[in-house]
């Protein structure tokens, strides 16, 4: 039996991280998240391991922060549960087996302190994010010029 690991939901999903947080847009809904505490170290590993599972992200976060995996993992699983449910994450086949290494590392002076993943969600811009022509993009991008109409009279 074949494991099944999350990847990002994209093209419908989008993020960036700014000072620790992650922002990310789900365009077909046009509600927008805010990823807290550990949601942003699982969202790192999400998207730059697609394949990670609940275990995997947890023992990638016991080493970050110094804490057996099996106490984050319920946490982690349950938070894994919501991006789900919110169409952030897809399940994928291709399940990775190795343990990704987290480039927030600790500061100089020991691990941080674990915050457990915190999904807030937001939908006082879904009309905006929905009527946006940018998540309308094309394989040549935008904007995209608007093509010339030949007017020819008969």
């Amino acid at each position: 039996m074949e494991r099944l690991g999350l990847r990002v939901n994209a093209p419908q999903v989008i993020h960036e991280t700014i000072d620790g947080e992650v922002i990310v847009i789900n365009l077909a809904s046009g509600t927008y998240y805010s990823l807290r505490g550990a949601g942003a170290d699982v969202w790192e590993v999400i998207q730059s391991t697609p394949g990670a599972d609940a275990s995997t992200i947890a023992e990638a976060l016991a080493r970050r922060f110094d804490r057996p995996s099996d106490a984050l993992e319920p946490e982690i699983a349950d938070f894994l549960e919501a991006l789900t449910r919110e169409e952030l994450v897809a399940a994928t086949e291709n399940a990775v087996a190795s343990i990704p290494t987290l480039n927030g590392l600790p500061a100089e002076d020991g691990p941080g302190a674990f915050e457990p993943p915190l999904l807030e969600k937001y939908t006082d811009m879904q009309d905006l994010v929905l009527i946006d022509p940018v998540h309308e993009v094309g394989a040549t991008g935008w904007p995209q010029p608007k093509p010339e109409v030949s007017q020819t009279t008969t």
